[in-house]
């Protein structure tokens, strides 16, 4: 496959400018430190499945979410989690692709194989940086494969060296939906 894409700005860019770049077909964009991060479009039946899942279970509990949306976590930082979910009250402007992280009270990333390290490791950094209360990180159970997910809930608690994530839960997502 090959991608272009023409860039209206110099890099490093800021999350405005970020904002203006057209989104290229089957990959997805980051903004991180003011440098573009590309990957893969995730393409695992499964993954997009569990996405879904996640966003409809917000969504019918009437609270706003959205998929694969931008989320502004400094001037040069744009991290797009699989799912985002914002604060109650906070109605997000259908035409923006990308919101202040002030916003924002929970980020979802579901785990496949070439964003592993990522989301296990660097987002949830950024994600405590930028003080989103919560985190979920979410992975396939090993006893349903084909369905079935594990949910690791992550709250925001102090550090020595500033906000980290603990985690308070691991959980079915099939318990999750079916909780009220």
């Amino acid at each position: 496959m090959t991608i272009y894409l023409e860039l209206p700005v110099s890099l490093p860019m800021t999350a405005e400018d970020f904002a203006q770049l057209p989104a290229p077909e089957g990959v997805r964009l980051e903004l991180w430190d003011g440098n573009l991060d590309m990957a893969a479009s995730a393409q695992m039946h499964w993954h997009s499945q569990i996405v879904h899942r996640v966003l409809a279970m917000f969504l019918n509990r009437d609270r706003e979410a959205s998929a694969e949306t931008g989320v502004v976590l400094g001037p040069r930082s744009v991290r797009a989690p699989d799912v985002t979910r914002f604060h109650p009250g906070v109605v997000p402007d259908t035409e923006q692709s990308q919101f202040p992280v002030a916003d924002v009270d929970l980020v979802v990333e579901v785990l496949s194989p070439e964003s592993d390290e990522r989301d296990q490791l660097v987002k949830p950094y950024e994600y405590a940086q930028a003080g989103i209360p919560e985190f979920w990180l979410v992975d396939r159970d090993p006893d349903d494969r084909r369905t079935g997910a594990i949910v690791r809930i992550f709250r925001l608690t102090p550090g020595p060296s500033g906000e980290v994530y603990t985690l308070t839960r691991r959980v079915r997502l099939s318990e999750l939906e079916a909780e009220e």
